[in-house]
């Protein structure tokens, strides 16, 4: 079959994104195409849409799958295209679609790796999928759908490869950096070389993307290189008869040692607050000597949290941040295991007043240094102690509680060094800390904040706003510092916590798959 990859920049508009489809389709019909890759956000360039992609999605979507299905059938062609697909929440699907030369819809993928590097968060505004892509027959030919970021994982692609994909299609948007362009050409005759399989992929042309729309055969030759010009394609006969040449030179995949078995495991990052400053009048479950302390972080990474964030205790249960107390504690958690992610607070309660506080974390053990290091910017000092902890050689995490504090945050010498932003609401009602995070989130992203967020809650405002959180594509906060207890108000250790998150994650994701 003879294959063609596309580009065009997108607009705003989804009937001019078709029309532009439609005379790529109507050329390359005529040149002998019978399937033809269009990039990423053919349906709409997201970065010219403003706010949520949910109302586009919601108005548009049907009418970008029905528009795609009759340029197929007026023309004859198979089409891949890529567009957002509603979800029920405020952050819609990406997704591709992949119609077949009748019109007929052969099946349909929700992008899995969204985009949330080189200091961009594609997960703030997209709900990322629960699914491996599947492989769709399109004129004949066995196609396995990969969209744009999904390229920097090879499993990914093997997976397709396994389950019969005789041609890659690649649909991207992918934006242009420094040696961005050199990875995109790279990573593709990679993914051909390793599976010695055709690669087909289709860039994005926009202002920031670079385009270098590509056929690449199953020994990594590049056979078809659509450049750089705004609109084009280029198209390859795809044989099945090279694929089996290659494969009788290069076995690769029968020489194969190890057996995969692929699975798709949840897209959420929890933190597990183990203590804070609970006392065992609350919970007989807060964790307080270091050993304790280690102990409830092991059982809480068992248990699905990516980090943990704990609070030294003095002997009688104060809390606090003196050096001895926090080495202990570190050092107690490493022993347990050291691949545990762990930090602590900065915060001022622990100490007489800010001078304490620096000449604290200045005297933190080198030896035993939490990975991070939390700095509340409500709180006096703020940005000194966050260059401070920076200075140290940890890693920094600033949180904000109202929006009183955004503007102190943003204007940070600090604030492009985050790992992550937490924000913490302090109203009691759960309507009002959703309301307030979604608020505070906004101005922060409006005010360049590119690091992920993260929302958590108190008392009885922890629950809901887990659920916002995972609604909105954030990070999330579980355990006893914040509250003592399970959704259903049973008293919980951290780890059931951290399973509870992952219950209402399962369940949100079911009720929009």
């Amino acid at each position: 079959m003879k294959i063609a990859a596309a580009q065009f920049a997108p607009t705003a508009d989804v009937r001019d994104n078709l029309a532009r489809a439609e005379a790529l389709a109507e050329d390359a019909a005529a040149a002998g195409v019978g399937l033809l890759v269009l990039p990423e956000e053919s349906m709409v360039q997201t970065g010219l849409v403003t706010g949520s992609l949910a109302p586009v999605a919601d108005d548009h979507w049907a009418e970008f799958s029905d528009g795609l299905r009759a340029i197929a059938a007026r023309h004859r062609i198979a089409l891949i295209a890529s567009g957002l697909e509603p979800s029920g929440t405020p952050r819609p699907f990406n997704t591709i679609l992949a119609v077949d030369s009748d019109g007929a819809l052969s099946g349909s993928y929700r992008k899995l790796h969204l985009y949330d590097a080189f200091s961009y968060q594609e997960s703030g505004r997209v709900q990322p999928g629960d699914e491996l892509p599947p492989v769709v027959q399109l004129g004949g030919v066995h196609v396995g759908l990969v969209n744009c970021y999904d390229l920097r994982f090879p499993e990914l692609t093997r997976s397709l490869v396994d389950a019969g994909a005789e041609v890659i299609a690649v649909t991207a948007a992918w934006m242009t950096g420094r040696n961005k362009e050199d990875h995109w050409s790279t990573l593709l005759r990679a993914r051909a070389i390793e599976s010695t399989t055709w690669v087909v992929a289709s860039g994005n042309s926009a202002p920031d993307c670079v385009a270098g729309s590509k056929i690449i055969d199953p020994m990594g030759i590049v056979v078809a290189d659509a450049g750089e010009p705004e609109v084009g394609w280029c198209a390859a006969e795809v044989s099945g008869d090279r694929t089996a040449q290659v494969r009788r030179v290069l076995p690769a995949l029968a020489n194969r040692r190890i057996d995969l078995a692929y699975t798709v495991r949840p897209k959420i990052f929890i933190k597990a607050a183990v203590n804070g400053g609970r006392e065992t009048a609350e919970t007989p479950l807060v964790p307080l000597t270091p050993a304790e302390i280690a102990a409830e972080a092991a059982a809480s990474v068992r248990a699905g949290a990516d980090v943990i964030h704990a609070h030294a205790r003095t002997a009688n249960g104060g809390q606090t941040i003196a050096p001895e107390h926090i080495a202990a504690m570190v050092r107690a958690v490493r022993e347990e295991d050291p691949t545990i992610v762990v930090g602590t607070t900065t915060g001022l309660w622990t100490c007489a007043d800010h001078a304490d506080r620096m000449a604290k974390i200045e005297a933190w053990e080198a030896e035993w240094l939490p990975d991070f290091a939390s700095v509340a910017f409500c709180e006096e000092g703020a940005a000194e102690a966050a260059q401070a902890v920076l200075a140290r050689g940890m890693v920094l995490e600033s949180a904000v509680w109202s929006m009183d504090d955004v503007p102190a945050l943003l204007a940070s010498p600090t604030l492009h060094d985050n790992v992550r932003v937490l924000i913490e609401p302090l109203a009691e009602d759960p309507d009002q800390a959703v309301r307030d995070c979604r608020e505070m989130a906004a101005a922060l992203r409006a005010g360049g904040v590119t690091a992920p967020l993260l929302y958590h809650g108190l008392e009885g405002t922890t629950w809901p706003v887990v659920r916002a959180a995972i609604a909105d594509g954030v990070e999330v906060r579980v355990g006893i510092e914040d509250v003592v207890s399970s959704e259903d108000g049973a008293i919980a250790s951290n780890s059931i916590q951290v399973a509870e998150a992952l219950r209402i994650y399962a369940e949100l994701h079911a009720t929009t798959a």
